[in-house]
């Protein structure tokens, strides 16, 4: 009969470690999506914020590629792409203008959020692609109906 005690008690620590580690799994996904929310909306006010410069000599170019930021929903994998390239070279063109005396405060710092909430972003990402790959979640077939978490290919913006 002790034995019966014993592997009711390995079971119920088997499942209760399965069952952490499922909630573990998906809080991981659930906190990447949250900051893959955090950044894009970081980076649509980055776009905002380079829009108050319409009509300023020498702000053409980076407000152009602002507004094809702005245009550019990031729903399906090729307008992510897309929306990748033009961060990029809006952030490019913004550093070509950092010496410019009408670079404000703003701009500084709308780069040193985007900056953070890419960082966060790229840390939970990080996470949930190594916490699929554990043996409860392979077993559990979580990576599977998980969708796995992409990370943002785009510039650091404070260099």
């Amino acid at each position: 009969m002790w034995w019966l005690a014993v592997l009711v008690t390995i079971v119920a620590v088997a499942g209760a470690y399965a069952t952490w580690t499922a909630a573990r799994v998906e809080r991981l996904h659930r906190r990447a999506r949250a900051a893959e929310t955090a950044l894009i909306a970081k980076l649509d006010d980055r776009a905002e914020t380079v829009l108050r410069f319409v009509g300023n000599p020498g702000f053409e170019e980076v407000v152009a590629l602002a507004l094809s930021v702005v245009a550019v929903p990031a729903s399906t994998q090729r307008q992510r792409e897309l929306r990748e390239y033009a961060e990029n070279d809006l952030t490019h063109a913004l550093r070509e203008l950092s010496r410019n005396p009408l670079w404000t405060e703003d701009l500084e710092s709308a780069n040193r959020r985007v900056a953070l909430a890419r960082q966060i972003h790229t840390d939970f990402v990080r996470d949930a692609v190594a916490s699929r790959s554990l043996r409860v979640a392979i077993l559990l077939r979580l990576r599977h109906r998980l969708a796995r978490p992409e990370y943002w290919d785009i510039d650091d913006p404070v260099q």
